[in-house]
């Protein structure tokens, strides 16, 4: 029965109508990709919601633990500037308003509920707070920012990003030093003269060769770029917003960092469901995805986003395997990517998770294409239509991904317009010369 089931199988491929060396790619890259999604290890994250139902009526009180653990939730919302109202052990309309609002600042997604992942944050970020709160440079943070800028420093060191400490000048001396006493000068006998030799050229050694350094070999770190959007945005107040896009540019980057602080998150609580995997395995059945996908994500500087997004989807549906849980791996391997600053393989994932129908995620691709990660060099026009393409999806009612709300949305729409990603424009016109 199973040499049958093979042979059909085989039978099958044999009379796709692709030239042979491309179907001998694809069912080479469908094994790798069967074999780093699935063989076992990625659960199903598409069946498997948070599983949060929102509080009823009917619901049972709560146990002792629970209150408590709730009180403890509510005190650090507080302490943050999330108001959640009086610490009394029930999490109300006051208190799940808080916490959305603590979630859309992370980058999680603001449904009011915590998860595991997000409420072990906010207590272990309370706690500390209460201990750290005084001890540079979380003083002059907090100084700076309020409570919140220490929510933001913690987050950003869970995520590889250094805080950095303000660098103080040098103390320096500014007593005037008494000068020694200096001996009355010795009148120094007159040089004998010396014959002056007539004077000849150098003639200078050509055998030392000039330095040579090698430029634009090393990959941009997305980590680096990120850990400076975030000191800007810390400096100028807070994210920019939709009616105050003054710099599309850094608007953009500030998105594109909200977008992979969310797609990390996510991986983190994927990643935490898959059993007896250590991260270090989890890094190389997700290198191997991007190895799948890299005959996919080497055409999206060249081609349309419809064209890649139809080719690479062809690809997944030929694999053989469920859709769901291809959509799985590629969130974690996102995230992964992201974690181990490693461009290709995010953006591979990203490209994968547009072609499995998660349109939402053409936002990543857009962002890599803007700014040049994972490609060879940075391409505008083709970063504008996979924004573009994003956008109109989540307005269209698909579902919203990366935290992709109406806020997030105005600001990634105003930004591109004032970008200059839509390329193209007219040719520039010069003044003529005077006739004269």
């Amino acid at each position: 029965m199973f040499r049958r089931k093979v042979f059909a199988s085989l039978l099958a491929t044999t009379m796709i109508v692709t030239p042979v060396t491309r179907a001998m790619a694809d069912n080479n890259a469908a094994a790798l990709l069967g074999g780093a999604i699935l063989g076992g290890i990625i659960v199903n994250e598409v069946n498997k919601n948070k599983q949060r139902k929102q509080a009823t009526a009917a619901r049972q009180r709560s146990s002792s633990y629970q209150r408590a653990q709730n009180r403890d939730i509510q005190t650090a919302l507080n302490y943050f500037g999330y108001p959640a109202g009086a610490a009394d052990g029930v999490l109300g309309r006051r208190s799940r308003a808080a916490i959305a609002q603590f979630q859309a600042e992370m980058g999680y997604t603001a449904d009011g509920y915590l998860d595991a992942y997000e409420r072990d944050f906010l207590l272990n970020s309370y706690q500390r707070a209460l201990v750290s709160a005084q001890v540079p440079p979380y003083n002059q943070i907090l100084a700076a920012q309020g409570p919140r800028g220490l929510l933001r420093a913690y987050r950003n060191e869970q995520l590889g990003i250094s805080t950095r400490t303000p660098q103080q000048a040098p103390v320096t001396n500014t007593a005037t030093p008494v000068p020694a006493p200096v001996p009355a000068p010795v009148p120094a006998p007159a040089p004998a003269p010396v014959p002056t030799a007539p004077p000849q050229s150098a003639a200078r050694s050509n055998t030392t060769a000039l330095p040579s350094f090698p430029v634009g070999g090393a990959s941009r770190s997305i980590n680096e770029h990120c850990n400076e959007v975030s000191v800007l945005t810390a400096a100028n107040g807070g994210l920019t917003t939709a009616g105050r896009v003054s710099d599309p540019q850094f608007a953009l980057n500030e998105q594109f960092c909200l977008a992979r602080t969310q797609a990390m998150a996510e991986s983190a609580r994927l990643e935490a469901s898959i059993p007896n995997m250590t991260p270090d395995q989890i890094e190389q059945q997700c290198a191997g995805l991007a190895q799948a996908m890299e005959p996919y994500t080497a055409t999206v500087a060249t081609d349309r986003p419809e064209r890649v997004i139809a080719d690479a989807g062809q690809f997944l549906r030929s694999s053989g395997q469920p859709m769901d849980q291809l959509i799985a791996g590629g969130k974690i391997c996102l995230g992964v990517g992201y974690r181990t600053d490693d461009a290709q393989m995010a953006l591979a994932s990203a490209v994968l998770l547009s072609a499995a129908g998660q349109m939402g995620y053409g936002e990543v691709v857009a962002h890599h294409l803007r700014e040049g990660f994972g490609v060879s060099q940075a391409q505008k026009q083709l970063a504008h239509d996979w924004m573009q393409m994003s956008v109109d999806a989540a307005r269209k009612g698909g579902a919203p991904v990366l935290g992709q709300s109406a806020d997030r949305l105005a600001v990634l729409e105003a930004a591109s317009s004032g970008a200059g990603l839509a390329g193209g424009g007219a040719l520039p016109v010069f003044p003529s010369a005077s006739g004269n």
